[in-house]
């Protein structure tokens, strides 16, 4: 089929998203992908209530503009009515499904739209429009397949690739092959942003309200919270990479509130996407971070991103964003950094369906490892350029915990665990794991409960949930926050495994019961562990959740032909293995 392909790059802050976004709530059949659940959560929830107005479509009169998207879109429309609204709007509205890693929901059988993560994206469905968001990470060394396949394999008549001018090179490249139409949209950024003469040479006194100080450890960030909060007096929220996505955006509503009491913002370079946050100024308290292996320097691109949350359009008296350094001798480096462009993109990251890896055991000698499965089809594949194949970090690693705690399980099974979001570096999240591993051989159906009973999380989520309940000013151990982080990801890795497995990972409803518990009980953790202990409403405590209930929906559930063929497959594995036994 012919392809329009329409790239809108720009800075962060330069409203690059918005029109693709209008075109996509105009589209009859379309499909927005993003990076991250929270922001294909946002597009569902904007699009099933009227707050994108259509493209070609003339607002209402009352339009107001909505300052909470998370997505680069307009917030404010010199000479003409807002576009992406705060109330919803039937007139508007249309029907679209969410479909994630660990969620589906689903609004209509026959609904016109779908917001996705882009792992979640189909390639056999024609749409009209497709939005495919931060294109940018197609380079990405873990994630950049997915967006590379849908570059590639998108079958829409017009798609939308909306990220940075980095992307450029890139996707020119790719598409002087596949023959299709491109149209380049540039924009620039809608403030100015503006480097400070002077870094706050480590004086702490100087941290102002609506400032971001930006960090890239963990530790570092709850260090730094404290130093800020004790030089002045403000109370910090927090924002980092292992926090769930719904308590960074539930500690970013408490940095934009006015009245919460919470002035600075501690983050890392989670806030450089995904989030909504009324950021003055930007201090970087270093351009270096731990990439797991070294200490490496902030990308120009990294730099760029990170320092340019500051001074968002429409949500400061006065317009522009200011950024420094805590730290003199970090501030030529910052200079250098936003005054030159960020290199562009050379390589689209690939990576084959999992019936390359059958097809490629099939022809192995007996007794073959994962990683030689792994390694023979990176070597067979011969990619050239401008695509690379997708390395795994650490595999040999991963293949040796996967092989001596699920040496039984299928191949089939084993590239599962290869491709689920798991924390390998976590011991507890690897001893959940293992245990995933023995209950699906030993009993082919895994209990989210019995998965659990190895770690200290079930212990860890009672013990903050009877302080929630007994003793407001009481304050968690200090090993309670991890726990409970962790936890999080093994039941965002149960749900991930459910819906690609749903007669094994049976308890869905469960476990969603459960991470909903856990997110509770980590903003309440956050909250005391803040310095001031005032009283605070209690609605303040747990989540603040939107109007969810508003949008009917229902969540995919295994049909009961499907759930019958995935158990009975089940009961014959069952009578294989013990035939095997009894001989």
């Amino acid at each position: 089929m012919h392809r329009k392909i329409i790239m809108h790059v720009g800075p962060t802050n330069s409203g690059k998203t918005h029109v693709a976004l209008r075109a996509l709530a105009a589209a009859r059949t379309g499909v927005y992908a993003g990076p991250l659940r929270l922001l294909a959560h946002e597009i569902w929830d904007r699009l099933n209530k009227g707050q994108i107005v259509p493209l070609g479509i003339e607002p209402d009169a009352d339009s107001e503009t909505d300052t909470t998207s998370t997505v680069d879109v307009l917030l404010e429309e010199q000479g003409s009515r807002p576009t992406v609204r705060k109330t919803r709007n039937s007139k508007y509205a249309r029907e679209c499904n969410l479909l994630t890693g660990e969620e589906f929901r689903i609004v209509a059988d026959n609904a016109g739209l779908v917001s996705c993560t882009v792992e979640m994206m189909s390639d056999k469905t024609r749409y009209d429009v497709a939005v495919v968001d931060e294109i940018q990470m197609i380079s990405d060394p873990e994630r950049g397949y997915a967006w590379t396949s849908a570059v590639l394999g998108l079958a829409a008549k017009e798609i939308h690739l909306c990220g940075e001018e980095t992307a450029v090179p890139i996707i020119q490249s790719i598409l002087q092959e596949t023959g299709d139409e491109l149209v380049i949209n540039r924009y620039e950024r809608l403030t100015p942003l503006v480097v400070q003469e002077e870094s706050l040479d480590g004086d702490f006194s100087q941290i102002q309200k609506g400032d971001c100080l930006v960090t890239f450890s963990r530790n570092s960030i709850f260090a730094l919270k404290r130093k800020v909060e004790e030089h002045t007096g403000m109370r910090c929220a927090v924002a980092y990479g292992r926090l769930p996505p719904e308590i960074r955006a539930e500690q970013a509503a408490l940095f934009n509130d006015p009245n919460s009491g919470y002035d600075v913002m501690i983050g890392s370079d989670a806030i450089g996407m995904g989030l909504n946050l009324k950021i003055k100024r930007v201090v970087f308290e270093a351009l270096a971070k731990f990439d797991g292996t070294s200490e490496r320097s902030l990308s120009v691109s990294q730099i760029k991103q990170i320092a340019g949350r500051a001074g968002r359009y429409g949500l400061h008296g006065e317009p522009g964003g200011f950024t420094t350094t805590l730290n003199a001798n970090d501030l030529p480096k910052l200079h250098a950094a936003l005054s030159k462009p960020a290199d562009p993109l050379s390589v689209a990251l690939l990576t084959p369906d999992g019936g390359w890896y059958d097809k490629v055991s099939q022809v192995l000698p007996v007794g073959f490892t994962l990683s030689t499965v792994y390694e023979a089809v990176t070597f067979i594949a011969r990619i050239r350029p401008p695509y690379r194949a997708m390395s795994i970090r650490r595999l040999n690693e991963i293949t040796e915990f996967i092989e001596r705690h699920g040496h039984n399980l299928s191949l089939d099974d084993k590239t599962l665990f290869m491709n689920a979001p798991i924390s390998w570096s976590d011991p507890n999240s690897l001893e959940f794991t293992a245990q995933l591993c023995r209950l699906l051989h030993n009993q082919f159906r895994v209990g989210i409960y019995e998965a659990l009973r190895p770690t200290p999380f079930v212990r860890a989520l009672q013990e903050v949930e009877d302080m929630m309940l007994d003793d407001a000013h009481s304050t968690p151990a200090s090993k309670a926050l991890p726990q409970l982080e962790s936890m999080h990801k093994a039941l965002v890795l149960y749900l991930w495994l459910y819906g690609r497995k749903k007669s094994a990972y049976y308890q869905y409803d469960q476990a969603l019961s459960l991470k909903e518990r856990t997110e509770k009980a980590l903003e309440w953790s956050l909250h005391r562990m803040s310095r001031k202990e005032e009283e605070t409403d209690s609605e303040r405590f747990g989540l603040q959740r939107d109007d969810e209930d508003t949008i009917e929906y229902r969540r995919i559930k295994t049909t009961k032909t499907q759930g019958d063929i995935e158990r009975k497959d089940a009961v014959a594995r069952a009578r294989v293995l013990e035939n095997i036994r009894g001989q």
